[in-house]
């Protein structure tokens, strides 16, 4: 697994990521990523950079903030969207969408476009 620390988040933690061995979409390379203790799969598309999953295995110590700061930060740098995929907890989706920026895309999907101005 690598880690990155060109940018510093909220709470100091490193983006950990490693390519994720199970491929389930043949067009599509997703990697597994590691944040404190929030674990999860992402991608890298043309345009954006998509999360299909987000597991923090201690809920409400923020490092789910540090996720969204570490993938904005990219998104900004690289100009692209963030995508953020099938939707199980409405709870969260409704946060992000009233609270964090992102607009509804799909049917169970939310997406934060990123305006740079070169």
């Amino acid at each position: 697994m690598s880690t990155s620390t060109q940018f510093e988040s909220e709470h100091k933690l490193d983006f950990e990521t490693a390519t994720y061995h199970r491929q389930f979409d043949p067009t599509t390379i997703w990697n597994a990523f590691r944040i404190g203790t929030v674990e999860g799969l992402w991608c890298c598309k043309e345009k954006a950079y998509e999360i299909l999953s987000v597991i923090n295995s201690n809920p409400g110590n923020g490092h789910f903030t540090d996720v969204l700061q570490w993938f904005e930060n990219s998104c900004k740098r690289d100009n692209r969207a963030l995508i953020i995929r099938e939707f199980t907890n409405e709870g969260l989706k409704k946060h992000l969408i009233e609270k964090k920026g992102f607009i509804e895309y799909g049917t169970s999907d939310v997406i934060k476009y990123f305006l740079v101005i070169p």
